[in-house]
């Protein structure tokens, strides 16, 4: 997909004299890669947060099997 960004020109400049023979394309596309996959970890890692508090609070596991949970442990 080909779009238009703006970004600060230090930045670009910055990574231009990084590149090599790679393409600032191909940067952009590794920098978002990495980002979407560290927001995507963070918000896992948030919603086991969330699900673990719930969990706590308003148990989903009948009192039955609660000590089955700790068996052998």
């Amino acid at each position: 997909m080909r779009t238009t960004i703006s970004i600060p020109d230090d930045i670009y400049a910055a990574a231009k004299e990084v590149l090599g023979a790679r393409s600032f394309s191909e940067l952009a596309s590794e920098a978002i890669r990495s980002r979407v996959e560290l927001l995507k970890r963070e918000r896992l890692a948030r919603e086991m947060a969330e699900g673990y508090r719930a969990e706590s609070q308003s148990p989903s596991l009948d009192a039955e099997w609660a000590g089955v949970e700790t068996e052998g442990l």
